[in-house]
């Protein structure tokens, strides 16, 4: 399993990240090597086949480091993956050939890829405000970096009704190799900035929330 790389960001928490090559085949056998007799849905297309294998092969082997205990991955009805029995936090990501994996247990956590193209910057009016759309003006890979920050806001959020321009806010920055922003989730009757994580290799951007849990 090419893993580019998995990261300890703390003493319970880790990341992954695979550019995910093999066959679905492959996939399969690594998956039920992990978790023998998970069940394996089926998709009409093969790549989200690849991308839901791949999801759980990468959670799994990042919770080999945390437990011995055979966590399985499970979703709620927004969607919302998580673990079962709730001692472990866990967000998935994937963007073309990528899939990455946060897992946790001891902070809420939130991830997203996305690869580098013209779709976001076609799209920024949709999802920017007009001081975010200032800030990136001209620059597509803070384009990238903020339409992917928000996508990891509203996965540590975890709920619905978050409209990306009004409730999910982000301040200006000079975009690094890697480093880090504050990002604020802010509604009627919540309001909490964190440190948004990233990574901008040149194929795509990568961020990521580690905080404390509520």
């Amino acid at each position: 399993m090419p893993l580019l790389h998995t990261k300890q960001l703390n003493a319970s928490t880790y990341l992954g990240l695979w550019k995910v090559e093999e066959p679905v085949e492959e996939l399969q056998t690594a998956l039920l090597k992990l978790r023998p007799g998970h069940e394996i849905p089926a998709f009409k297309a093969e790549s989200r086949t690849k991308e839901w294998l791949a999801a759980r092969v990468l959670t799994y082997t990042l919770l080999t480091e945390l437990t011995q205990e055979l966590v399985t991955l499970e979703r709620l009805e927004t969607g919302q993956p998580f673990c079962a029995g709730g001692a472990f936090q866990v967000s998935l990501t994937h963007s073309g050939p990528w899939v990455a994996a946060l897992v946790s247990g001891t902070h809420q956590v939130g991830i997203d890829i996305e690869l580098k193209g013209e779709k976001v910057p076609r799209l920024v009016p949709r999802f920017l405000n007009e001081p975010e759309l200032a800030a990136s003006a001209g620059n597509p890979e803070k384009m990238h970096l903020y339409w992917s920050a928000k996508e990891t806001l509203y996965k540590v959020y975890s709920q619905k009704k978050l409209l990306f321009k009004e409730h999910l806010l982000l301040k200006d920055f000079e975009v690094q190799q890697a480093g880090s922003f504050a990002g604020t989730v802010q509604t009627d009757n919540f309001s909490q900035t964190f440190a948004v994580q990233y990574e901008n290799p040149p194929e795509y951007v990568l961020t990521f929330v580690v905080a404390p849990k509520n």
